[in-house]
């Protein structure tokens, strides 16, 4: 494994010329805004990347280059121009054990080995908590799209079994263990209530028919003293009319003949509202009998689901701990975790944040152990942790800062720094 030893560039963009000598050292790069400070560290590594800026040749100038020399010898030259139709060169060059430079063209394969395409650290940081989910994935190799889906509709049947329990708790009823499931038969109770009543009708037809058959015998009286002549029907029509008197007598002093009184009918219907009452009482007890019953259909129903979710989950962690993300890196619906929490200023300290992102930069870093981020949101204290944390982990730092007071481009080795 290498570090940065010695960047230079002539002609590149803004920058005139310049050379940085690092020697493996972390280093902090401050200039002013637009001074080529991105450019120069960038720049070339970019290119071997296949990002080409469309202005490379400082403006009025007609050539330029940008050379990496690393601390285990090897040498990364990129020269353009403006003269020619193909513009640009680049090689790369070795020693043999003479010490004599090898100079030949950069191919793929030497691309890969020593500059890898980037985890793009600033761009991470600056992305939404699903842009950075994403991008994690993609870095780990993960593709949780199937298990997140599946994950998803567990814990929303969950949610929804987790809430039917909770309204069945709470629509719970007291159920009366002594009282009998089945109704009581009110049929032949209503049945003898309608015949209590036809049977009043009936004395009442009879009654008024025995007044009107009186008023008759006056009337049949009073047409024998008138008409003489049919006094034998008349007679006749007395004694049958008497005769049925007599019976609607006898009749109606029969003491089963007689009207039914209040207390029959008070006891009669109280036995029809005793038994309604107690057929509302056995429902309401049913429906309570019910709702124990569904209840613990609903608990059994939302413990699987409950199960369902947390064996999904530990699939999920198990795939993730399986994949080379650094330890302490996990996915929830909305973004990622570091820690155990959210991956936010509102979470985790400005330098926690910095080392977790180049520890995911640092996971495809390639031969050159270099890392290279804009520090412009960091304060003195975080950025004293981020450096001791590279230190620790024997990575080399490029930082980039603003000059406020507008100066050119200069560097600061950080190799004290424990």
């Amino acid at each position: 494994m290498s570090k940065v030893k010695t960047i230079t560039v002539s002609n590149l963009k803004a920058i005139s010329g310049l050379t940085a000598d690092f020697n493996g050292s972390t280093a902090i790069i401050t200039g002013r805004n637009n001074a080529g400070k991105s450019s120069f560290l960038r720049s070339l590594p970019d290119r071997l990347r296949g990002i080409k800026p469309d202005i490379i040749v400082k403006s009025g100038e007609s050539e330029g280059f940008a050379e990496w020399i690393l601390t285990t010898g090897e040498k990364f030259h990129w020269s353009f121009d403006n003269k020619t139709a193909k513009g640009e060169r680049l090689s790369f060059i070795t020693q043999d054990v003479q010490g004599n430079e090898l100079k030949g063209s950069i191919t793929q394969e030497i691309m890969k080995k020593y500059f890898p395409e980037i985890f793009d650290v600033d761009a991470f940081l600056q992305a939404s908590p699903q842009k950075q989910k994403k991008m994690l994935e993609q870095l780990s190799g993960l593709d949780l799209t199937a298990i997140n889906d599946r994950y998803k509709i567990a814990y929303d049947d969950r949610t929804w079994a987790n809430k039917k329990l909770a309204d069945a708790k709470a629509n719970l009823k007291p159920v009366n263990p002594s009282l009998e499931k089945k109704e009581v038969e009110v049929f032949e109770i209503q049945q003898e209530i309608a015949g209590m009543e036809l049977h009043n009708h009936k004395y009442k037809k009879a009654t008024e028919e025995v007044q009107n058959l009186g008023k008759q015998l006056s009337a049949s009286d009073t047409e024998i003293k008138r008409l003489q002549t049919l006094l034998k029907t008349a007679e006749a029509d007395k004694k049958a009319l008497e005769k049925r008197i007599a019976d609607g007598d006898k009749w109606t002093n029969q003491k089963e003949n007689q009207p039914k009184g209040d207390d029959v009918s008070y006891m009669l219907n109280k036995k029809l509202q005793d038994a309604l009452d107690k057929n509302e009482a056995i429902k309401k007890n049913n429906i309570a009998i019910k709702s124990q019953e569904d209840l613990t259909e609903l608990d059994i129903e939302a413990k699987s689901f409950d199960r369902k979710v947390k064996a999904i989950g530990l699939e999920k962690a198990k795939l993730i701990q399986q994949s080379n993300l650094p330890e302490g890196f996990d996915f929830t619906d909305d973004g990622i975790l570091y820690n155990n929490l959210p991956f936010t200023k509102e979470q985790l300290s400005s330098s926690g944040i910095y080392i977790a992102a180049l520890k995911l930069a640092a996971m495809n870093i390639g031969e050159v152990k270099t890392l290279h981020f804009d520090a412009s949101f960091l304060d003195k204290n975080s950025l004293a942790d981020i450096e001791k944390w590279a230190n620790e982990n024997d990575l080399q730092l490029l930082i980039e800062r603003p000059d406020f007071e507008a100066g050119e481009i200069t560097y600061e080795l950080r190799s004290d720094i424990k």
